[in-house]
């Protein structure tokens, strides 16, 4: 195959390395239980998926730690005592807790205490900018390090409150004003930063271009949109792994027409991160070379999934600027409810 680049050819040499996700229930725990466990505390159910599934399997492992978030909001002790209950009885002990200042710092110091070659990082309860430095840190681990998330049982927001919500729209409403304004998932309210380590860095002369993944609230793109002089511009929907919430891929355009407009929205599976790589990497390398012509910016807003392959890319493509824009609001009561499918894969490092 003939490349644009030497990037775009280290991309597929990245992609051919590494594997997809695989049902949790498919891990061979009769074989493969000498690993030690690393996870983060949430104000979601599905926090204790992976360790629930871990309980179920009646086996021990060598050592458990906890990433606790500082400041350790009230929220987020929803779930503490079932979760530290399951860690105590499947590590007969062996767990502890780290503060978790949302970087990798934590993370280095949970893989350096729980002391196995292998070790499963459970991103379920990571923050979206908390992933770009726990990856690093697992990286560079030296460890064999393996990736487990949990779905959630169900998403908000659910298909009853969509259909009420546009039942609302009247006048010069728009559907953009009404969601920012509801209290689901997050706060309408943001500010912007740059992920530590990933911040890229702009040529002189060269134009900017924002390719930023849709949330399920207008202002939070729009909040990345505003600090920025940008040229061009990708906007990608996260389209559901099951058929039967199909629906929410066109609530989440309907959501953000105010800001894509009449321009072209990418639909990429909120699952399959490899899927996700090879189309943002076809996206930066296709004819007019995205990556070449542009200070390329990259708005993680999207699953954890698709974050999980904006790490990789970042990694492989330095100069690309890695940006987020942070709720000053959560609404952790209209979240998620429940406990869903859980998966891993082994973390293939750029």
């Amino acid at each position: 195959m003939n490349y644009h680049s030497y990037e775009e050819e280290h991309c597929a040499e990245y992609l051919s390395r590494s594997e997809d996700e695989h049902y949790f229930e498919d891990w061979d725990f009769t074989h493969n239980n000498d690993f030690g466990l690393v996870l983060t505390e949430g104000f979601e159910e599905r926090t204790l998926g992976i360790l629930e599934k871990i309980g179920k399997s009646k086996i021990n492992l060598p050592a458990i730690a906890i990433g606790r978030y500082v400041p350790d909001i009230d929220s987020n002790r929803i779930y503490r005592a079932r979760l530290e209950e399951l860690a105590e009885l499947i590590s007969k002990g062996n767990w502890r807790v780290f503060a978790n200042y949302n970087d990798g710092r934590w993370v280095s110091d949970a893989i350096n205490f729980v002391g196995t070659d292998s070790v499963l990082l459970d991103i379920t309860s990571i923050s979206n900018r908390g992933l770009f430095g726990a990856f690093d840190a697992a990286s560079m681990s030296g460890k064999k390090i393996f990736i487990g998330y949990t779905e959630a049982g169900q998403y908000w927001p659910k298909r009853g409150d969509w259909q009420q919500l546009k039942e609302e729209i009247f006048n010069s409403s728009s559907i953009a004003e009404i969601v920012d304004k509801k209290p689901w998932l997050f706060g309408y309210e943001h500010h912007v930063e740059l992920i530590p380590g990933h911040e890229g860095r702009d040529s002189a002369g060269c134009r900017r271009a924002l390719v930023g993944f849709l949330a399920y609230k207008c202002a939070r793109l729009g909040s990345i949109l505003g600090k920025e002089d940008y040229s061009e511009f990708f906007f990608i929907a996260g389209r559901p792994r099951l058929e039967e919430n199909s629906w929410r891929l066109e609530a989440l355009k309907d959501i953000n027409e105010p800001i894509t407009k009449d321009r072209k929205v990418i639909e990429i599976r909120t699952f399959k991160y490899r899927k996700c790589f090879e189309r943002l990497t076809s996206l930066l390398f296709q004819d007019d070379s995205l990556f070449l012509k542009y200070n390329v910016h990259l708005a993680i807003l999207g699953s954890k999934l698709q974050t999980a392959a904006c790490w990789a890319l970042s990694s492989i493509l330095t100069p690309i600027t890695v940006v987020t824009s942070i709720p000053a609001q959560y609404f952790p009561a209209s979240f998620s409810e429940g406990v869903g499918v859980s998966w891993f894969f082994r973390l293939t490092i750029p």
